[in-house]
């Protein structure tokens, strides 16, 4: 695992790992030859990602949009994502997750 790129699942194997080792980052990446690095990256990208690529939930200001209007969606990162009344959830989900808004 210590070459080329890590899937999600490898990566948080990796975590996990170091988590029950006790060790520092520095330290358990040396002992597995691993660079720091790459464990600092993995451990930012997914704290703020949620398990299994679920969304988080997160509270939400509800306002009625005018007939026919698009809702306004703003994402923690700053994007906006306008959807029609019949939009399609999953792209919707993948929408959100490509632009990082979980």
């Amino acid at each position: 695992m210590a070459h080329g790129q890590w899937t999600e699942v490898e990566a948080r194997a990796v975590l996990a790992a170091w988590k029950k080792s006790g060790m520092s980052v520095d330290a358990f990446a040396r002992h597995h030859g691993l660079t720091p690095q790459r464990v600092y990256w993995w451990r930012k990208k997914l704290v703020r990602a949620p398990p299994n690529g679920v969304p988080a939930v997160v509270p939400v200001h509800v306002v009625e949009p005018r007939r026919g209007e698009p809702v306004t969606i703003l994402l923690r990162t700053g994007h906006m994502l306008k959807v029609g009344r019949d939009f399609d959830e999953v792209a919707f989900v993948r929408a959100v997750e490509l632009l990082g808004g979980v």
